[in-house]
């Protein structure tokens, strides 16, 4: 996956993804807003046929960390998914 960081400020991160769909920027998206230190956090796309997704972040802290914790939790929370499904 290959991401273009179009601003990267302390309190505003845009990530715009050039090659994948909008559900991991929606994934992400949705772990982010659980935050009470993310003022907003949106994924749009230029164009609705050919534009390519990004994640918009604003925060009262560091974004690109808020970003980073985010995707950790979503790590884990697909590992406990894992675990649960029978192995067969």
């Amino acid at each position: 996956m290959k991401l273009e960081i179009i601003e990267d400020e302390p309190k505003s991160l845009i990530i715009e993804f050039e090659d994948a769909e909008r559900s991991i920027a929606e994934l992400i998206r949705e772990k982010l807003q659980e935050k009470p230190d993310v003022e907003f956090a949106a994924v749009t796309k230029t164009h609705f046929e050919v534009g390519k997704p990004r994640l918009i972040v604003k925060s009262t802290k560091n974004s690109k960390k808020l970003v980073l914790d985010a995707i950790e939790e979503i790590k884990e929370d697909l590992k406990e998914f894992k675990a649960q499904l029978p192995k067969k």
